[in-house]
């Protein structure tokens, strides 16, 4: 592969932490003291972040707001990623060639980045990356391509010569029909395998896969 620029999604991507997602809101709750009924469970279904953060405040009294509420979101991801997380197989040796080469690397990612600033810390993984801006700092989701965009402007690199690296499918569709080239990691939490083997340029059960053009 002809690399100048790699963008690396988070979960699932760089480290293996899509287990503290599962039921996150729910759990999240109970942190903060809620106790949710089944009746909860079932009115919060399917609500995104916002509304079901705008919802609780409203059915159980929260004197935080929802600019609070996400602050204290991200602390408790925080102290989940920092127990219990822990970078993919052979992703060090990978971004360790990758710098060897010269080449630029930023993160785009849907977590904030007080969390996984954390973690990286944790890991002595911060000087790998030039550019880290989440979904929620360029306030648009991976449906859109903006927080790529945004990366990659900051990388300054070509974007023919810069691979998105993503586990998810909906991620990594958005990335290709918007002219990246597209690495497609395996992580067990994504049920679209076959589909995300199909639409990406290259994949990898692991990193140890990836060849770099001299």
């Amino acid at each position: 592969m002809n690399i100048t620029g790699a963008i690396f999604d988070f979960d699932g991507t760089l480290f293996d932490s899509m287990h503290v997602w599962k039921g996150i809101r729910y759990k999240f709750f109970e942190w903060i003291g809620i106790e949710l009924t089944e009746e909860d469970k079932a009115v919060f279904n399917g609500l995104f972040l916002r509304e079901s953060f705008l919802l609780a405040i409203e059915r159980f009294g929260l004197e935080q707001t929802y600019e609070e509420l996400l602050s204290m979101l991200f602390e408790y991801i925080k102290a989940r990623y920092l127990e219990e997380t822990e970078p993919k197989n052979d992703i060090i040796e990978f971004l360790e060639k990758l710098k060897s080469k010269g080449v630029k690397m930023g993160i785009a990612t849907a977590t904030g980045e007080p969390a996984l600033m954390a973690v990286l810390e944790k890991y002595n993984m911060t000087h790998y990356f030039s550019a880290i801006y989440s979904t929620y700092t360029v306030g648009a989701s991976k449906t859109e391509p903006k927080v790529y965009d945004v990366v990659l402007e900051a990388l300054g690199t070509g974007k023919e010569t810069t691979w998105i690296f993503e586990d998810a499918m909906y991620a990594a569709k958005t990335a290709k029909a918007n002219g990246y080239n597209v690495v497609g990691i395996y992580d067990e939490s994504e049920a679209e395998q076959v589909e995300l083997k199909k639409l990406v340029d290259i994949y990898i059960n692991n990193y140890s896969e990836l060849h770099i053009e001299e």
